[in-house]
């Protein structure tokens, strides 16, 4: 099937909680492009995950959704020393599988701050409740 264009999350915010310069919100509405990549900082999964630059980048590329040929290609590699450096990342990382590799890089990447994520706009409180 076909992707949907854009992903929305609605979070609710309590009262006591900052107003983001918008007075008192009730929810904040959070769109994702469900179509593009994630942008991953390797220098940043770098020292986050104690990667060298040629593992952070592999991980990176991988956590954006590249195939290890893709990532060789890239990085202008051969898929033999992708894998050489996985495995190196793997051992490092006491991990086993390329999902875990994926999932602790866009955790270290921090997605809502990649530029993926964009706050649409905030619903307000209705002005009888207590702030």
């Amino acid at each position: 099937g076909r992707l949907p264009e854009s992903i929305v999350h609605l979070s609710p915010v309590s009262v006591r909680q900052t107003d983001f310069g918008l007075g008192s919100v009730a929810a904040l509405a959070l769109v994702v492009d469900a179509a593009s990549r994630p942008r991953v900082d390797p220098g940043l999964v770098a020292s986050v995950l104690g990667l060298t630059p040629a593992q952070s980048q592999v991980a990176a590329l991988l956590a954006e959704g590249m195939s290890v040929n893709e990532a060789a290609a890239a990085t202008h590699r051969q898929a033999n020393a992708v894998y050489w450096l996985l495995k190196q990342i793997y051992k490092k990382l006491d991990i086993s599988r390329q999902a875990d590799l994926v999932r602790l890089v866009l955790s270290a990447a921090e997605l809502p701050g990649s530029g993926r994520w964009r706050v649409l706009g905030a619903i307000r409180l209705a002005s009888s409740l207590p702030s």
